[in-house]
């Protein structure tokens, strides 16, 4: 399903991690001199969220992350999944006598992962040199899955970082995720770029076997047997609505902090694939005197801040007016040492008074010291609780119990 267009949601807004739809962004990344090839050097395997990578795809090595429909995913809607028009159906493949499939040679969606430029041979799952493996430095939670990522961007383009906190891609760009429970691959999420105005959205389900992986558009409930859960198709733009060009995570906090791996900001600035190149590659989020800070900014910028809750005029949680994204003018400021207590993710937080009044009582979105009565961790570790609506609230039904517990020592101790 090609999503072209937007659904463009009402103005109820969240509290905690939620997602809108999006228009597409009016400008598109320039071309330049400087190569994509130069990326294609490196390993072409994956690092996931664990340090190790593998040039054979069929593991992936990564630690859970957040149930976001592409990072791309990614992270959630405060409402209704986002509608958005379908701009063409998949290409067909058909299947050959040796099992392989013919891929589509119009330019379509394909049918089947292995044409989608993932693989360079589907037998072996070795992973094209274009696909150039990265993981954000801060992962969004997805349910415990284990996450690989890749990247591939036309040769002879840069991606567009003309605003530092709002990349624009350039068109034929595509980036999969890869997601693993129990160590067998269950869906690979594909976000291509193929039209200034459009991306595709499209998820690929593994058999069992790993033989095949076949376009899957309605989304899937208890896979495996478990709670995870695969979104449907149209509930992609409801994690991707909150940036200007859809994509999460490959940012300059996800590229430039100290644990991110594979393709940094300092690699992609010094290959020529920014436009603009930042002040500075080394992205360091500040710390308060609890020590706790960074870790939990950092947290509360992938899963509730680059989709949902930031000032992008078609972000979900937007009109709440809290903002827990990390700005690239908060990293680098001009007046000198970034400061904790100057974020909007702390200005718009702590000690500020919810409008959310759960079991009719009223909240702090972060009371200092009492993570207890704070409500962003109450509704971020809510799950299957009709007293707080559960942050995401779609596509996940485990809560991320390790991270939301580094968050709330961070709020016990200020």
């Amino acid at each position: 399903m090609a999503i072209a267009g937007a659904w463009v949601s009402g103005a109820y807004a969240m509290e905690a991690c939620s997602t809108a739809s999006h228009p597409p962004p009016a400008n598109d990344a320039a071309s330049a001199d400087a190569p994509i090839e130069a990326a294609t050097a490196l390993d072409s395997g994956g690092p996931s969220d664990a340090p190790s990578a593998s040039h054979d795809a069929t593991v992936p090595p990564e630690a859970g992350d957040a149930s976001d429909a592409g990072d791309a995913a990614d992270a959630n809607d405060a409402g209704d999944a986002g509608n958005a028009s379908d701009a063409g159906d998949a290409s067909g493949a058909d299947a050959l006598t040796d099992g392989s499939y013919a891929c589509p040679t119009d330019g379509g969606l394909p049918a089947e992962l292995s044409c989608t430029g993932l693989y360079a041979d589907w037998a072996t799952k070795t992973v094209s040199p274009s696909a150039i493996p990265y993981t954000p430095g801060f992962i969004l939670w997805s349910d415990g899955a284990v996450k690989s990522r890749w990247i591939s961007l036309p040769p002879n383009t840069q991606i567009d970082t003309t605003n530092m906190d709002d990349w624009v891609f350039p068109v034929g760009t595509k980036i999969w995720k890869q997601f693993a429970l129990g160590g067998q691959l269950v869906e690979t999420r594909l976000l291509w770029k193929q039209q200034a105005a459009q991306w595709t959205y499209a998820d690929y389900r593994w058999a069992s076997d790993g033989s095949s992986a076949p376009l899957l558009t309605n989304g899937e409930q208890n896979v495996n047997g478990t709670t995870y859960e695969i979104p449907s198709l149209n509930q992609c733009p409801s994690c991707h609505g909150g940036r200007l060009d859809a994509v999460l995570g490959f940012d300059i906090v996800g590229t430039g902090v100290p644990s991110a791996q594979g393709l940094t900001l300092a690699m992609l600035a010094g290959q020529g694939l920014l436009t603009q190149p930042p002040p500075s590659t080394a992205i360091a989020i500040p710390e308060d005197s609890t020590m706790l800070a960074a870790a939990a900014l950092g947290w509360l910028h992938v899963n509730c801040g680059v989709s949902c809750h930031n000032a992008n005029p078609n972000a979900m949680g937007g009109p709440s007016r809290l903002y827990l994204k990390l700005l690239a003018g908060e990293m680098y400021p001009e007046a000198g040492v970034a400061q904790v207590s100057l974020l909007d993710s702390y200005t718009t937080s702590v000690g500020v008074l919810s409008n959310l009044t759960p079991n009719g009582q009223h909240y702090l979105r972060i009371a200092p010291g009492d993570a207890g009565q704070s409500l962003i961790p109450l509704m971020d570790t809510a799950r299957g609780d009709a007293s707080f609506k559960p942050m995401p609230p779609i596509v996940s039904n485990i809560p991320d119990t390790a991270d939301v517990a580094a968050v709330m020592a961070w709020i016990n101790a200020l």
